[in-house]
């Protein structure tokens, strides 16, 4: 639709016009033809040359009467809006923008809607027209790419010429003008000015990544979503244009809201004090200029997921999305799941633990960031598989864990060890449970820096939590339960003390205030501390009572199934490791990018590291275990007492089971050296022989890896250490551990249609009812300590 004005037939005054307000913006395109005449009175016809014979005047005594000019009411401006024009924004011209391209090539078809223009336009600023424009076509409250231009064209007519055809106007050029501040906008609304003998028209064209799918979107969301409110930033002179595109905020993500402030100080790029919102704008920018938009990322994700994995053969890779109605090329992104071949080949020999951990997105749409996480025999963290779901529910947990399970393959027996949160509970416990399960066997534990929080929550004191995680990693059985009862003594009387005081303020402030004794009978208004069945909770017995000694207590860790893994190095994994720190800021394709490139690095310089450990005829063990091994040999020379015995006199393979009695300085333990006829899978390879090592300590056990005591009665009989140590724990699995190699991508994955993709690849698009603009504390008076937690969280 075009903006005409133009005179009426009669000469004298413009066409009439009705604009109505459209509930649908996507009007038919000749639904509206409003005009933009002048509506000023027209020049008395005498002072035309050649016209009319002029007036004799009036005698001087009498009075001049003129009619007073009627009031002419203001109408809205009906304001066509073009989009989806295929050529690049800035060579867009005015007759480029048509609908009906019988005789144009495709890539010139575009489509518009039209929007009712408030009464002065000129009154608007640049930020004003773009929350029009957002509001309009429904776009994400926080879109950094957008980008508007106005076209005008006009002709000028005489008063007395007779009327033109429409068609005359077509030949007119169009002027262009691109909105880059509020003067060019203010210019060009200065011309939306009704004005007499005139005939204009009016155009505004608009880009965006989501504007071109306008009519895709549409027909993706329900009509119970509704459009979030878009916070302006004082001073903001456009909400798409920024002097903050400054790198430096992208090459280092965990930079705090503080640090950016004072980044960009000191780099000139703002001269005064920046608000804590405007820090969080431009970072969102500067990660757009760098990565690309958030929305095109949903697109750009899954196709760069395809081409590593077309790279990397082995990986695994399952996209789940929803198909939109009307539109077979299009679907709606729901969830993603990854898992590089090369990190699925580094697990086979690392210990048979999984962490899971899972933290929430803080860029432009919601969503959780889901990975699981092993450790090498240097307890490094290796990301073995990611995925991006919608929600930390137990149904985006659980099919995580189907994917994971599809994905990980290991000769022993699995343990995940996963926060304590009943979504995540649950989804564990159906897999564990599920007849379908892929996994010959596999336990689950939970985190003990996690379950320490929730310790916290109850009790308060950072004594009583340190008192807790000690007792958590104790392996002797009876100090366990001497730690267990110095809890209950201390948390009892924690929480009479905590109670007494909290009692004895509220009566303080019912005397103060005349409040009634009755209502100060329950300290703070609050309901005292309960557990799930409503029971009242005064001592740490109360609280752990229903949890499984097993599921967080290393002293009674069945099997051993942890390794001695308790949680404590992947609880800050997206703060402190080295692949997923500060990812959770990014468009999902930028997280995709970030950590394929950061795990290349990663393992060439792990490999090189266990490579230059190998050839060291000084280093039996890789670097963290060869320091506990130290340890543990100063401490098996206090050792000085040895007995020898054996049960029987069963010889197996040529070795005898059998048992020592160990005196140090406190105690006396039993170590039992076993050895052990296996029979291989492959019958080709016949049997083996396994020796293992087991002590009253425990800690063989639980560890898989010889203590003091047996180092002693190695160092005796003359065997070697590495004899009862888990293959995991040796430097040939650590060098088989960083030993794969990736194949990097090719760069084009952001291309619209690369050759590979352009057949069977659909477009994907993201859920708009996931859109989150600035943090709702933004605003408050407490901004920028929320804000600094924000970023300290996505770090």
């Amino acid at each position: 639709m075009e903006t005409l004005a133009e005179l009426g037939s009669d000469g004298r005054h413009p066409a009439p016009t009705n604009p109505t307000a459209m509930e649908d913006p996507r009007a038919d395109a000749v639904a509206v033809v409003p005009t933009l005449g002048g509506t000023d009175a027209l020049p008395d016809q005498d002072t035309a040359a050649g016209a009319r014979k002029r007036k004799a005047p009036a005698p001087a005594t009498a009075k001049a009467v003129r009619k007073p000019r009627e009031r002419q009411v203001e109408e809205p401006i009906q304001m066509p809006v073009y989009y989806g024009c295929r050529k690049e924004f800035f060579s867009v011209n005015g007759d480029d923008l048509v609908e009906d391209c019988s005789y144009l090539y495709a890539k010139n078809k575009c489509e518009h809607i039209v929007g009712e223009l408030p009464l002065q336009p000129h009154s608007m600023s640049l930020v004003d027209l773009q929350l029009w424009i957002f509001k309009l076509f429904r776009l994400h409250p926080e879109t950094q790419d957008l980008k508007i231009k106005g076209f005008f064209k006009q002709r000028t007519t005489g008063l007395y010429d007779e009327e033109e055809p429409e068609w005359y106007m077509e030949y007119c050029p169009w002027d262009s003008c691109d909105f880059y501040s509020d003067k060019y906008w203010s210019s060009f609304a200065k011309k939306l000015k009704r004005k007499r003998n005139v005939t204009q028209k009016f155009r505004l064209y608009v880009q965006s990544s989501e504007i071109k799918h306008y009519d895709i979107l549409l027909k993706a969301v329900n009509d119970d979503y509704s459009q979030l409110l878009t916070v302006v930033l004082p001073g903001t002179e456009s909400l798409t244009s920024s002097q903050f595109g400054s790198r430096g905020l992208v090459n280092d993500l965990t930079m705090t809201a503080k640090e950016i402030a004072a980044y960009l100080t000191l780099t000139g790029h703002y001269d005064k004090q920046i608000s804590p919102a405007e820090v969080w704008r431009a970072r969102q920018i500067a990660i757009e200029r760098e990565f690309g938009t958030f929305y095109d990322s949903h697109n750009f994700a899954p196709r760069l997921l395809k081409e590593i994995a077309r790279k990397n053969p082995g990986g695994f890779v399952d996209i789940k999305d929803a198909e939109v109605a009307g539109c077979k090329d299009f679907r709606v992104l729901q969830r993603m799941f990854w898992a590089f071949a090369q990190c699925l080949q580094a697990f086979r020999t690392c210990r048979p633990v999984i962490c899971i951990k899972g933290k929430a997105l803080c860029g432009k749409y919601q969503g959780v960031l889901l990975t699981a996480v092993a450790l090498d025999a240097n307890d490094s963290s290796i990301p073995i598989a990611c995925a991006i779901v919608e929600a930390d529910s137990k149904e985006s947990w659980l099919w995580f864990l189907r994917n994971l399970e599809r994905a990980v393959v290991h000769q022993s027996h699995i343990c995940i060890i996963h926060d304590y949160k009943r979504e995540l509970i649950d989804a564990v416990e159906d897999l564990l449970s599920s007849r379908q399960r892929l996994w010959r066997r596999a336990e689950s534990r939970w985190c003990m820096e996690d379950l320490a929080e929730n310790f916290f929550a109850y009790f308060g004191d950072q004594n009583l939590v340190m008192m807790f995680k000690k007792r958590c990693q104790q392996n002797r059985r009876h100090k366990f339960s001497k730690i267990w009862k110095e809890l209950d003594e201390l948390t009892s009387k924690y929480m009479a003390e905590k109670e007494h005081g909290a009692s004895a303020k509220m009566q303080q402030e019912s005397v103060e205030h005349d409040v009634p004794e009755l209502e100060a009978e329950n300290p703070c208004n609050q309901p005292d501390h309960v557990d799930v069945n409503n029971r009242k909770i005064t001592k740490f017995s109360d609280w752990i009572h229903l949890k499984p000694k097993e599921k967080w207590s290393l002293a009674y860790d069945s099997d051993g199934a942890r390794y001695g893994i308790m949680g404590s190095d992947i609880a800050d994994v997206y703060k402190n490791d080295p692949v997923l720190k500060g990812i959770t800021c990014l468009p999902l394709g930028a997280i995709v990018e970030v950590t394929f490139l950061r795990l290349v690095e990663y393992f060439e310089n792990a490999s090189a590291a266990a490579n230059k450990a190998m050839g060291n005829p000084s280093i039996s063990f890789p670097e963290l275990v060869q320091v506990d091994m130290n340890s543990k040999m100063q401490k098996a020379e206090m050792h000085n007492y040895f007995q020898k015995y054996t049960d029987d006199e069963n010889v197996v393979g040529g070795e005898e089971n059998w048992k020592f009695t160990v005196k140090g300085r406190k105690r006396e333990v039993t170590v039992h050296l076993k050895s052990e006829n296996t029979l291989s899978m492959n019958r080709s390879e016949g049997s083996t022989i396994q020796k293992t090592a087991t002590c009253t300590c425990n800690k063989p056990q639980l560890l898989h890896k010889p203590c003091s005591h047996v180092i002693a009665i190695c160092c005796e009989v003359g065997v070697s250490t590495a004899t009862y140590m888990s293959p995991y724990y040796c430097l040939p699995s650590l060098v088989c551990t960083w030993k794969p190699k990736f194949n990097k991508f090719s760069h084009d994955y952001r291309d619209v249609a690369p050759v590979y993709f352009r057949d069977n690849i659909p477009t994907w698009i993201p859920d708009k009812r996931l859109e989150c603009g600035l943090p709702v504390c933004l605003s408050s008076d407490c901004v920028q300590t929320v804000v600094e937690e924000e970023q300290q969280s996505s770090i």
